[in-house]
């Protein structure tokens, strides 16, 4: 069976950036992707933190792939709205596409072997016995070694339009449930005359019913120009690794990504905890119980906070959002945000210094 020391499944970022983590670690890696090239079909709406990006760039210069700069965010209730505004850029809106392909070029350039168009389905076209699941949500591998299902999904559509954003620089969030029960829905400027738009329901909602109520809200009504639909997961997997032995084998397992669950459940962005859980997942491929522990460790508080405020959203109503923000305002908290507010890593809102600042805002 073994052709090589790892053998990664999914060529997205957690994918591509394990294995050129593995690369680097001595290991020889095969990568296999089901599709014909990286960074296609584009499911993803390429909003992405200035901070991710930062931690990032030793694989993807991120410059070469954005479309955006946002400094301003938003965020809109059902009648209330508050703005957060931040003097640099807080997040880039990125070709996703690029990005990828970009990741796969520099695995490439490091050595990196891949195949395309391989869909990994059964034991017999596994190529290691340390395998790293980076398969998407439906991931192909979690239900091969029987891993514990996530528990958590949302129903997303995104579309491009041409749509002239209020400000270029800001993205827009829409918060009201009785336009997207059980998330939340977006407009993210590309340029001065086009957006993605698009929003999220949770799973016994009506995705299309939620999709024509935001787009007759923004009085849009020209079809797009490139549009999709995809599954996110809201919760983590209980457990993201397994040493099963199967037919007197036994095998390192590791799911990283959407795979395992590693998505903020606030806004389902995956990309940065993706792929820095696949990095980990590189460097303990030969002991999954280790790499569980250590992405929980690192990045489980940031995505249990991002989980505690999904619950906190999806209990208010359109009326109770409102309140929410207001409350919000009042305790002076979209200040407190600006000057230390984290997109990814919220846990680090939590130290003392941002405690500190908060007070200070609180007094002011």
């Amino acid at each position: 069976m073994k052709t090589a020391d790892i053998h990664v499944i999914g060529a997205g970022p957690s994918g591509i950036f394990s294995s050129i983590t593995a690369l680097r670690e001595g290991k020889e890696v095969i990568l296999s992707e089901e599709h014909t090239s990286a960074g296609a079909p584009v499911h993803c709406s390429g909003l992405v933190s200035a901070s991710g990006l930062e931690q990032l760039k030793d694989v993807v210069d991120y410059k070469k792939c954005t479309l955006n700069s946002i400094t301003k965010a938003n965020m809109h209730g059902k009648a209330e709205k508050f703005t957060l505004s931040f003097p640099l850029p807080k997040a880039y809106v990125i070709d996703r596409g690029k990005f990828d392909s970009l990741a796969m070029q520099k695995y490439a350039d490091e050595g990196g072997k891949c195949v395309f168009g391989e869909k990994i389905t059964s034991f017999s076209q596994l190529k290691s016995t340390n395998i790293i699941g980076a398969d998407g949500p439906i991931s192909s591998i979690a239900r091969l070694f029987n891993f514990p299902p996530i528990t958590s999904y949302c129903g997303c559509w995104q579309g491009e339009f041409k749509y002239s954003c209020p400000q270029k620089d800001a993205v827009e969030v829409y918060f009201n449930p009785e336009i997207s029960p059980g998330f939340i829905g977006w407009a993210i400027p590309i340029d001065e005359t086009h957006a993605k738009i698009g929003l999220g329901v949770g799973k016994n909602e009506n995705l299309s019913h939620a999709k024509k109520s935001l787009l007759s809200k923004l009085e849009i009504k020209d079809a797009p120009t490139h549009e999709f639909g995809a599954l996110i997961p809201l919760s983590p997997r209980k457990k993201c690794a397994l040493s099963p032995i199967v037919a007197g084998k036994k095998f390192n397992i590791s799911l990283c990504g959407d795979a395992a669950g590693q998505v903020k459940a606030t806004s389902g962005g995956g990309i940065f905890f993706g792929a820095m859980c696949g990095r980990l997942a590189a460097m303990h491929a030969q002991n999954p119980a280790l790499y569980d522990k250590e992405w929980r460790k690192k990045y489980g508080m940031d995505l249990l906070l991002h989980r505690f405020l999904r619950l906190g959203f999806d209990s208010l109503s359109a009326d109770g959002t409102d309140l929410g923000i207001k409350a919000l305002k009042l305790m002076k908290f979209d200040s407190l945000l600006m000057e230390a507010g984290q997109m990814d890593e919220y846990s680090k809102m939590l130290s003392l210094n941002t405690l500190n600042a908060y007070m200070r805002v609180l007094t002011r």
